[in-house]
């Protein structure tokens, strides 16, 4: 038994050295077992010149909307359901920007999925929520919205500090005494509401309806003007104005009644329909008289509705409800609260997949399960709508080679000078130098290794953030996923990258070997008849098994790669008879 013992552990130990390649095997391209067969058909198949195995095209997101604070999400929409509350429900966890605009204007770039022709768009202002459906037309996501009137009349009342806080101006309450507006005869007018500065009414017709003082023997409370809240109908006046969470402040308005004792409240809060009744003003109409409190802001209410509404007039709902010499003061100042917009790649709650073979320039297997990671990007953005941090949240899924390989990323045309910190890089083999703030030594652009030794991250979530010194545009950023590339089994001068891609610069581009075997002379990673060594995948992907070719994993990858990716853009799905399953890793 004992000898039998000792057998079996010395076999077992052949075996298994065997199968480990020591360090000249893993420099020679690797000996191929799939068919060569299905290799040669795969490779015989008619590849569109230019066409670089993408599976998604970047979109112009453009939104103009001038409206203080309005608030906008956009998502991703297919029509994959019968239904469209099912699409929308879909669509709802595909949340590819959120955000509000700087100076009325969102412009982005997105990459997005070849699968989608739609996008979902959510607008939120005040308490007000809008949706629509917008089709993606020549690569562009066009949605304007033409300011709303309280939009119109307090846009002067916010400004962005150069901390990208927003903030509001100082006399952020408009005409309160009613004093600018319209020149008036000796009696009254019933001006539309654009006429008189800062006010909008909640009347049908838009109309509000101002006195001059001694008019019927009424004089103004202050100054020359005041206004009458039942016009030609029972309405309120308000204004939206800027406020900052926290802050509390000191409001007081004069009442008075017109033809007896008149009723009418004062409601503050964040939306028409809900702001809340702070005093209720019954006054006879002898004598103006003056009702006052104190307003704090909630928390996460950026402006604030101040709202005069009429209950009833003893003479009726057309006249009545003087109001006059309108004040509010800031007596505590609010928390300016800095804002932060979000990008997702390739959405919030799906990663994306990059997929490596690693015998580059030879042939591999095509089986591209060398290094598979999934990965998603979440770009965050100031008030400016700039980037002032990238979060890279990847694990690595699948390695298929005994070569320990690296990973890393680079932002073209970013200066490494340009990045405050880099946090969460697992380098453990010693051949990567990397400056102070996280990024690689002798690089013109900003190059960050993720990891030296895939073997030693498999399995293992991780996030790389990079901390922007100051912020910058998204076009300076550039488009997700940027510049990936495999570090072939610890040799830096070895990259290899998506197709036409660039080498980094380390120290120098990497040279391109020459034989008889070799399959890219030039440097374009692609093989003559055009196959990739990298594939970045817009969502889920699981790896085909050990020597399974990609053709007979997933069923219409073919289809796809000769239409140029417009049959079958989806071909990575795990849709209905898309996949075989046996042919997949587990």
């Amino acid at each position: 038994m004992k000898k039998f013992n000792i057998y079996f552990l010395v076999s077992f130990l052949i075996i298994f050295s065997s199968c480990i390649p020591n360090d000249v095997d893993m420099q020679e391209p690797e000996t191929v077992e799939v068919s060569e067969n299905a290799i040669q058909v795969l490779e015989n198949l008619d590849i569109p010149n230019g066409f670089n195995f993408e599976t998604e095209r970047d979109v112009i997101l453009t939104i103009i909307d001038a409206t203080p604070f309005v608030k906008y999400e956009v998502f991703a929409y297919s029509s994959d359901y019968d239904s469209e509350a099912e699409n929308i429900s879909e669509a709802l966890k595909s949340l590819l920007y959120a955000g509000k605009p700087y100076n009325g204007i969102v412009n982005h770039v997105l990459s997005l999925s070849s699968v989608y022709d739609k996008v979902y768009i959510s607008r939120k202002d005040g308490l007000e929520y809008s949706y629509e459906i917008i089709d993606v037309l020549n690569n562009k996501i066009d949605f304007t919205i033409t300011a709303s009137k309280t939009a119109n009349k307090t846009a002067r009342a916010y400004k962005v500090s150069s901390t990208g806080c927003v903030e509001c101006t100082e006399n952020v309450f408009i005409n309160g005494d009613f004093e600018d507006g319209p020149a008036l005869p000796s009696s009254f007018i019933q001006p539309q509401e654009s006429f008189v500065d800062g006010w909008s009414t909640t009347a049908t017709d838009n109309r509000i309806e101002l006195w001059k003082s001694g008019f019927l023997g009424v004089p103004a409370q202050n100054g020359r003007y005041f206004a009458e809240l039942n016009a030609t109908q029972n309405s309120a006046l308000y204004q939206r104005i800027c406020t900052s969470p926290g802050a509390e402040i000191s409001w007081s308005v004069w009442h008075r009644g017109r033809a007896g004792t008149d009723t009418a409240v004062v409601r503050i809060g964040e939306n028409l329909a809900t702001a809340t009744i702070e005093t209720t003003m019954t006054t006879g109409n002898t004598a103006w008289v003056k009702y006052s409190g104190t307003y704090t802001v909630p928390f996460g209410q950026d402006d604030t509705y101040f709202i005069f509404e009429a209950v009833n007039a003893a003479g009726g709902i057309s006249v009545g409800n003087f109001i006059d010499n309108v004040v509010l003061t800031e007596t505590l100042a609010g928390d300016c609260a800095e804002v932060t917009n979000k990008m997702f790649y390739p959405n919030e709650f799906t990663n994306a997949t990059i997929a490596f073979e690693d015998l580059w320039p030879y042939s591999g297997d095509y089986d591209f399960n060398d290094l598979v990671i999934s990965y998603n990007i979440k770009t965050i953005l100031n008030a400016e709508n700039n980037v002032t941090q990238v979060d890279y949240n990847y694990i690595v899924e699948s390695i298929g080679a005994g070569y320990k390989n690296g990973f890393g990323l680079e932002l073209e045309g970013v200066s490494p000078s340009a990045i405050s910190s880099v946090t969460g890089s697992n380098l453990t083999e010693g051949i990567i130098t990397n400056n102070a703030n996280g990024t690689e030594q002798a690089q013109p652009n900003a190059v960050i290794i993720f990891f030296d030794n895939a073997h030693l991250n498999v399995g293992l979530p991780n996030t790389i953030s990079i901390v922007f010194e100051n912020p910058i545009t998204t076009a300076a950023l550039g488009n997700a996923p940027f510049n990936p590339f495999l570090i072939v089994n610890m040799n830096r001068l070895k990259e290899v990258h998506l197709p036409n891609k660039p080498t980094t610069y380390y120290p120098t581009t990497v040279s391109i070997e020459e034989g008889p075997t070799v399959r890219d002379s030039d440097g374009n990673f692609k093989t003559p008849e055009g196959f990739p060594w990298a594939m970045n995948i817009n969502g889920k992907y699981k790896a085909p098994k050990e020597k399974v070719i990609i053709t007979e994993a997933y069923n219409f990858f073919a289809n796809w790669a000769t239409s140029g990716g417009t049959s079958y853009p989806d071909w990575y799905q795990n849709k209905r008879g898309y996949r075989n399953n046996a042919n997949l890793k587990n």
